[in-house]
């Protein structure tokens, strides 16, 4: 069975405005006594209440109580009193969301100094969702912020750098605003520095720097560090390979909602150490129920072929089409190749047709092939060499090997072209590297017909080939 995922790295997105508030209170605070000190002007007992009320225990929970404590303490210029009515309208009070009032509170705060005013209000600008966007009035407040050691501010500046999200790309930024919050032990900081040491996103590449930092993020509970320590321990990148380990860390990420990770999972359990098709089954199924495309396809396989489960060929169609009906390219050139088959669902070539065309429009290899041979064999549509020939051409320069065994007998036999004994000659190589039955036989007869110089030229264009896909 052929899978069609590869390991690929996650990018974590920008935190959310929530993170990381001040103003925690302990629900076991003396109300009492705060009451007391706070009806008599006391500022940082009105905020206590006004945190209490608004983020206290939910049983607790009092928004209006919390504005009015809140208010008395910002009408006395109070920076945490102000910053806590802007949280009010920002966030925490869905029945009084109103951002502009946020953003008049914040500007009080942000002032004065305060950090997480200046942050959040920062991000409203930068956002410009519902005030006037100002980009650079919010980056220059989420920098001030950042200066004074938040690490939210930090961590989101080092993502918008990075992408490019309400600024321009500036990695050498990115890069000092994630070593600010890993240093600080951030696990979004630290994901954030390796995945810049891992891709050289403003420095070196160093598979070594990178593993340590998704190492320390990943203890934390990181996801996406989590899973990239499995590609890592995978691909032994930084680390030697270790398929246990590298499942271990999938699985803590699976855990923790990761569908590639799930899916991943899968393929180790077919592909590393042991075969366990049973396992696969498991992971493709959990993430196939997420909606996963791979995962679909891989679970149709396994009931394609019975491994690790019954063969049963209506319910690998099922997968399939569940698959597709996501859009991904390899489940719906399955669909089209079970309808040229009769797998699981009656023959139908115009439904063929039409489920290899779109993914083949998606430049998937196997149903580039696979319309390819519909056109030869005339299933649905006239014969047509030509059209045949051009299709396996670019499946086989995707790298399908059943494309380059059919291109080493289209040339051969001048099926669409003229014979051509050299290019016969080097597909039906390319293909035996891939180690696809009697390809390296005919490659073998095809030799036995080439002169010298044509020998030379189909060597030089052979080694040109593996000097590009090695």
């Amino acid at each position: 069975m052929t899978t069609l995922l590869v390991a690929q790295f996650l990018i974590a997105g920008a935190l959310s405005v929530g993170a990381g508030q001040a103003l925690q209170t302990s629900p076991e605070v003396d109300v009492t006594e705060a009451l007391a000190l706070a009806e008599r002007g006391d500022v940082n007992a009105q905020c206590r209440l006004g945190t209490y009320y608004s983020e206290g225990p939910a049983e607790t929970r009092d928004f209006v109580k919390a504005r009015q404590w809140f208010k008395k303490a910002a009408d006395q210029g109070y920076a945490d009193g102000q910053r806590g009515l802007g949280r009010l309208y920002d966030s925490l009070d869905p029945d009084a969301h109103d951002a502009e009032q946020a953003a008049r509170w914040y500007a009080l705060a942000a002032d004065q100094g305060d950090a997480i005013a200046q942050y959040h209000l920062g991000h409203l600008y930068v956002e410009g969702d519902e005030v006037t966007a100002n980009p650079t009035r919010g980056v220059a407040l989420m920098t001030a912020a950042a200066e004074q050691g938040l690490v939210d501010a930090q961590v989101d500046l080092a993502f918008r750098y990075r992408d490019a999200d309400g600024v321009a790309v500036d990695q050498a930024k990115s890069l000092r605003w994630f070593t600010a919050a890993a240093e600080q032990g951030h696990p979004k900081g630290q994901f954030g520095l390796g995945f810049a040491y891992n891709r050289g996103l403003g420095v070196a590449v160093d598979y070594t720097k990178a593993f340590a930092l998704y190492l320390e993020a990943a203890r934390q509970g990181q996801m996406e560090a989590q899973f990239n320590l499995g590609v890592f321990y995978e691909k032994g990148r930084g680390v030697t390979a270790d398929c246990a380990n590298a499942a271990e860390w999938y699985g803590r990420a699976a855990d923790q909602g990761s569908v590639r990770a799930m899916v991943l999972l899968g393929i180790l359990a077919k592909q590393c150490g042991s075969d366990r098709p049973e396992l696969a089954a498991e992971w493709w199924r959990k993430a196939a129920e997420r909606g996963d495309g791979d995962a679909c396809v891989n679970l149709g396989n396994l009931y394609r072929d019975g491994e690790g489960v019954p063969q049963d060929f209506q319910e690998a169609f099922k997968w399939y089409v569940k698959g597709a009906e996501t859009g991904n390219a390899g489940a719906e050139g399955a669909v089209g190749h079970a309808y040229t088959q009769g797998m699981g669902v009656a023959i139908d070539y115009e439904q063929a047709l039409k489920w290899l065309r779109l993914s083949a429009s998606k430049k998937d290899p196997t149903s580039l092939c696979n319309l390819g041979q519909m056109y030869y064999k005339g299933w649905g549509v006239p014969p047509d060499d030509r059209e045949a020939l051009r299709l396996f051409l670019e499946s086989a320069n995707l790298g399908l090997d059943q494309a380059q065994f059919n291109l080493g007998v289209f040339y051969r036999d001048g099926h669409g072209t003229e014979p051509d004994p050299v290019s016969s000659y080097v597909w039906f190589s390319l293909a035996a590297r891939q180690e696809v039955k009697e390809a390296q036989a005919r490659a073998n007869t095809m030799r036995h017909y080439l002169t010298p110089a044509q020998l030379a030229e189909a060597e030089r264009r052979l080694a040109e080939w593996k000097a590009v896909t090695p």
